[in-house]
């Protein structure tokens, strides 16, 4: 579920980037298929990027990287995890979002399903290269890969053909294609705004295209003009379509007469480079993160003095001593992090000196997964005493094996730090036994 969350965070990132990009300094332009490309582009890239792991050399010296598991409750009641309610939170978020999903999918297939009962219902018509299905009068004329979609009516009153020639441009430059791979991309990304946005902005592209196209065989402006307004009050059958009246008439008037634009105004495609660079650095793995074992740490009931690790950004110059905080494939507790709770919450016990000197606090452990999943160098960080410490350090020695973790496909050392947290119930003073 977290390598889920990443990916959907880091893709929502890239696309708003990608996006904004395109709102803020691209979509004025008259260069309709650059910016078709670049739509497209960002789709590809926000879907894409995320799946892979980018590491960057950095030098110099920098803070230490401190990875903590989710803290641990220990009451003389019972001893429960505080991750439950976390992982509470991380269900909630993936039934959500999985509903999301499936509700998407199943409003891609119907809209499929539709497309295909209008067709069965109206048959298709050969007429030389092109494949009509004449539809009832409410539609406006839309196309759906090679198939145009027209009212019978408008082959009688001679604006067939410019009709024809518009949606004869959304087959030959593959629009259909275009709106297949924003409909993915609003199954995937539902929950994000900017998807809905860019599917809007590049089926008016599409139209803009068109609309240059129809100009490009010799139609009269005005007269062109005149039949889009004309079939404004057809309704569009669903989103997979392009439809000749889906984008906003004023916008589609707007860009026939506009200017075009100078060549340097292409130039501003390269702002989306920054935009691409800011992604990738979000996107370099943070497994390439490693630390040096701090050996003089000792274990005491009291805070410890920690050496402060160096941390080298690159897995290439890694020694077989190396320890990771982060790494492409983390170690696992049997059974996931549910089953590693469930362990320490069965184990811990939270001590009677404790207890009756009224102690609490947090305990601080950190400790190593080996290549081969054993514990090792567990030590006390921070500590308080009357036993909490020591028993924190039993139990967490004595954990089972781990599956170990990987990078870059081998197995490495990975560090991790756990806070057990004492708490009683009711808070007790040194004096509070020997009263009763």
């Amino acid at each position: 579920m977290n390598d889920l969350l990443r990916y959907l965070i880091q893709s929502s990132v890239c696309l708003t980037a990608l996006y904004l990009v395109y709102w803020l300094f691209l979509r004025r332009d008259t260069f309709f298929t650059i910016n078709r490309i670049y739509l497209l582009l960002s789709v590809l890239f926000s879907l894409v990027i995320p799946l892979f792991s980018f590491q960057f050399t950095a030098s110099g010296t920098m803070a230490p990287v401190m990875i903590f598991l989710e803290p641990v409750l220990i009451t003389p009641e019972k001893i429960e995890s505080l991750a439950s309610s976390h992982l509470s939170w991380m269900e909630a978020i993936g039934i959500v979002y999985l509903t999301g999903v499936v509700i998407f999918s199943l409003r891609f297939l119907i809209q499929l399903f539709q497309l295909l009962l209008v067709i069965r219902r109206n048959g298709i018509t050969q007429r030389d290269s092109m494949r009509l299905i004449f539809v009832d009068k409410g539609y406006s004329p839309f196309s759906f890969f090679n198939m145009i979609f027209i009212k019978r009516e408008l082959s009688e009153n001679g604006q067939l053909e410019a009709i024809l020639r518009h949606e004869e441009v959304h087959i030959r430059q593959y629009h259909s294609m275009d709106l297949i791979l924003t409909e993915i991309l609003t199954i995937v990304l539902w929950f994000n705004p900017f998807v809905w946005l860019l599917q809007r902005s590049l089926k008016s592209l599409h139209e803009f295209l068109a609309d240059e196209g129809v100009m490009k065989f010799g139609f009269r402006m005005r007269e062109y003009q005149q039949l889009i307004f004309d079939q404004t009050l057809g309704k569009q059958i669903n989103n997979l379509t392009n439809n000749f009246n889906v984008s906003l008439i004023k916008q589609r008037i707007i860009m026939m007469t506009k200017s075009r634009s100078n060549a340097v105004a292409r130039m501003k495609i390269v702002l989306a480079l920054p935009a691409m660079m800011l992604a990738l650095a979000s996107f370099s793995s943070a497994s390439a993160i490693y630390l040096t074992t701090p050996e003089n740490s000792t274990r005491t009931g009291k805070t410890v003095s920690v050496e402060q690790p160096s941390i080298i950004h690159s897995s290439n110059s890694q020694k077989e001593d190396s320890v990771f905080t982060v790494v492409e494939k983390m170690p696992l507790f049997n059974g996931g992090n549910e089953e590693l709770y469930s362990y320490l919450s069965k184990h811990i016990k939270y001590p009677d000196e404790a207890k009756l000197k009224g102690v609490q606090g947090t305990v601080f452990v950190t400790f190593i997964i080996e290549r081969d999943g054993s514990v090792s160098h567990v030590k006390i960080l921070r500590g308080i005493g009357s036993g909490c410490d020591e028993e924190a350090f039993r139990v967490v020695e004595s954990m089972p094996k781990w599956t170990p973790g990987y990078q870059d496909g081998k197995p490495v050392r990975v560090s991790f730090n756990l806070p057990v947290k004492y708490k009683l119930a009711k808070e007790k003073t040194p004096e509070e036994p020997a009263k009763k």
